[in-house]
């Protein structure tokens, strides 16, 4: 079963595995909408007991370019509520009952970057990069995130400078689980894992779930509303 949310989400189910597909040419960029369909997506499934597991993918050259920026750039209210379903939605991915796992082919940056740092399971393809550029646009978050998938000097590195990542750097630091060729490869070792985990017992898995959160070291969701708090100070001081 395949249906579309916006024209820029798709959501198919198959052999009770959920795979979302980032779909919004050119770059793959989340409008405000584009999150609230996805939050209600992901949550609705979380607690469905016919889904095992999620896939999250893209079409295109590039998993996503972040935040819309001809939705907020002019307006720091957007800003806002683009920052707040941004939570929302990497909440939904980490607070899942189910595992989540994200396929990155091409570019990841900004917005962009969150899912994957939400997620339980993370792939990428070869040629794939990941960026923080915030700095060039006066935007703060999203260093909280980051510190799930590599190690806070490199975090400090990659949100000062905004540089690109290769996806191969950050599977040495242990964010990435494995590289692969090309999307086709990669899919097919996403399917193996979902196809894995929908074999044991979802009860197990929930729990599970519960306790790898709970070892965080850093509560980041109160990181990111400090963040987020930060920018708006910031970009209010720079207009007056």
């Amino acid at each position: 079963m395949v249906f579309v949310l916006k024209m820029s989400i798709k959501v198919t189910e198959k052999d009770s595995i959920l795979f979302l597909t980032i779909d919004s040419p050119p770059v793959n960029a989340f409008s405000s909408s584009d999150l609230i369909e996805m939050c209600d997506v992901i949550e609705e499934h979380s607690f469905d007991a016919k889904t095992s597991a999620i896939i999250i993918e893209n079409e295109g050259r590039g998993f996503s370019a972040g935040a819309d920026k001809k939705e907020h750039e002019l307006d720091n209210d957007k800003l806002e509520i683009i920052n707040d379903y941004l939570w929302k939605v990497s909440n939904a991915i980490y607070n899942s009952d189910i595992p989540v796992i994200c396929c990155c082919d091409g570019f990841v940056i900004g917005a962009g970057f969150f899912i994957p740092c939400s997620s339980d399971i993370v792939l990428a393809t070869k040629d794939s990069y990941f960026q923080m550029p915030g700095i060039n646009f006066d935007v703060l978050v999203g260093s909280a995130h980051l510190g799930r998938l590599i190690p806070k000097q490199k975090v400090r590195e990659m949100v000062l400078t905004g540089e690109k990542v290769p996806a191969e750097h950050i599977a040495s630091y242990g964010g990435i689980s494995s590289i692969h060729d090309d999307k086709e490869s990669m899919m097919l070792r996403a399917k193996e894992l979902a196809i894995k985990i929908s074999s044991m017992e979802r009860d197990s898995i929930k729990v599970l779930k519960k306790i790898l959160n709970s070892n965080e070291s850093i509560d980041v969701n109160r990181a990111f509303k400090k963040e987020q708090q930060l920018t708006f100070q910031n970009k209010k001081n720079l207009l007056d």
